[in-house]
């Protein structure tokens, strides 16, 4: 369980001291759904470290006002982490993560990941051939290597989508309706190029509302109405929203889609194995 949220401006809303403050709440509320890595996005840096919200924070704070890090910024998208796959002692493996055009963080697993890794690849020693922007240096020593964890191969599938159509939207659109076949996710996705923020759920909690020109975002609701959010929304299953400065721009919801096929997103993998294993093939 990791715990995803942050705000996003519209028009030409910009961040303040008093959201910096609000952030700083929710982040430790997130907290409560994972303490072993913090990690965010400010339109600017991804900046994460091994360790809870909180100590995060009080760190920074130490160096420079945490709030010098959110004033005058137009977003703050925050993850922070109960690992499953990947250890979060290396720096690489925690969440967000940046790729050529787009920036994500995800809550849940990918439980068929090694199969899923397989059969996209033909062979499971998969070489990413994308740009991979996430450095890091821990202890004098630059890391560029790949992460282990599960949740790069969400981002991966959308970058590749992305590489294909060059539109944001249509390449959430086709990697989700197959990422939903092995898995559970909530997920927060930037796209650098186009300035818009995607939200998706499937079997994961996500939530969202409003509160001066700024969507807020969180993992439960109890999380937003602290903040003192207005207009609280749940996503549901597999819906999709996406919003540029303007306001929303997309909201539907995903089906599973493997090779021209489709299913009601009723339909889990791990309930339909039968289904599964009959469609692998179309793959």
């Amino acid at each position: 369980m990791c715990g995803i949220g942050g705000v996003w401006c519209m028009g030409t809303a910009k961040l303040d001291k008093r959201d910096a403050k609000k952030l700083i709440e929710l982040a430790i509320y997130l907290q409560s759904r994972g303490d072993k890595a913090f990690g965010f996005y400010n339109g600017e840096n991804v900046i994460k470290f091994p360790s809870s919200a909180s100590d995060v924070i009080e760190m920074i704070d130490r160096i420079r006002p945490f709030s010098e890090l959110v004033t005058g910024k137009r977003m703050f998208l925050m993850h922070t982490r109960e690992p499953t796959i990947g250890d979060p002692l290396k720096n690489k493996n925690n969440h967000p993560f940046e790729l050529k055009d787009i920036v994500f963080a995800h809550n849940g697993m990918l439980y068929e990941y090694t199969l899923f890794r397989d059969i996209r690849s033909g062979n499971s020693k998969f070489d990413y051939d994308y740009e991979y922007i996430d450095t890091y240096e821990i202890l004098g020593k630059v890391e560029t290597d790949l992460p282990e964890t599960d949740s790069f191969e969400i981002g991966i599938a959308i970058q590749e989508e992305y590489n294909k159509c060059y539109d944001f939207i249509e390449a959430l659109e086709r990697a989700l309706s197959y990422l939903i076949y092995f898995g559970d996710m909530a997920l927060w996705i930037y796209s650098k190029k186009d300035d818009l923020l995607a939200l998706f759920r499937f079997e994961r909690p996500l939530f969202y509302g409003f509160k001066n020109h700024k969507l807020w975002f969180a993992s439960e609701r109890w999380m937003l109405e602290e903040i003192k959010v207005k207009k609280i929304k749940a996503l549901r299953d597999c819906e999709l929203i996406v919003y540029s400065r303007d306001g929303e721009e997309y909201n539907d919801f995903i089906e599973f889609g493997v090779k021209g096929k489709s299913l009601n997103c009723d339909c889990h993998v791990e309930e339909e194995w039968d289904i599964w294993r009959d469609w692998r093939f179309y793959l």
